[in-house]
C-alpha cells in the first residue's frame, strides 16, 4: 500500500505568526495531536511542526500564557523528516521507528500534500477505518 492511500489531506496547518492559543483551539476543534507550520501560498512549504506533547513541555509546564507565544517560538523547525506519497506504508513505519516520531509530512516536489501518522498505519493494520472496530485476531487458545 502507498502512503497516498492512507495520508490525510487537507492537513491542519498554521502560519508562523499564529499564537499557540489559536493553534490549540484548532487542534481541539479538529481532534488532532499536531499542527504543521507552513509558509507560502497555494504550494505550502513546511517550516516546522508543533505537537501537544511539545506544547506541554515548552509552554504549559513553564507556566507561560499560550496567548503570548507565537508558534515559531515553540515549533520543531525544518528540516523535518518527510516522505513522498508514492513511498510504501511499510517505509513510512520504518522511518517513524528509526526517527522515533509519530507523524510524517508527505511532500511532493517540495510542496506539502498531506500527512501520515502512526494512527493511520495502525488503522490500516487493524483493518478498521475511523469509528470502525479493527478485525479481531484469530483465537489461538487451546480448549480443554
Amino acid at each position: 500500500m502507498k502512503v497516498r492511500d492512507l495520508m490525510t489531506y487537507p492537513i491542519l496547518a498554521v502560519g508562523v505568526e499564529t499564537t499557540v492559543f489559536e493553534a490549540i483551539q484548532m487542534m481541539v476543534r479538529e481532534s488532532k495531536g499536531s499542527v504543521l507550520v507552513v509558509e507560502g501560498g497555494l504550494l505550502k512549504e513546511v517550516v516546522g511542526i508543533v505537537t501537544t506533547s511539545g506544547l506541554f513541555r515548552q509552554v504549559f509546564a513553564k507556566g507561560i500564557d499560550p496567548r503570548n507565544v507565537v508558534i515559531w517560538e515553540v515549533m520543531t523547525p525544518a528540516p523535518l523528516v518527510t516522505i513522498g506519497p508514492n513511498e510504501t506504508t511499510r517505509r513510512a513505519a520504518e522511518m517513524m521507528l528509526e526517527h522515533k516520531i509519530r507523524r510524517l509530512p508527505v511532500v511532493e516536489c517540495g510542496a506539502l500534500v498531506g500527512i501520515i501518522t502512526s494512527k493511520d498505519l495502525l488503522r490500516c493494520v487493524g483493518g478498521g477505518g475511523e469509528g470502525e472496530k479493527p478485525t479481531p485476531p484469530s483465537d489461538h487458545r487451546r480448549e480443554g
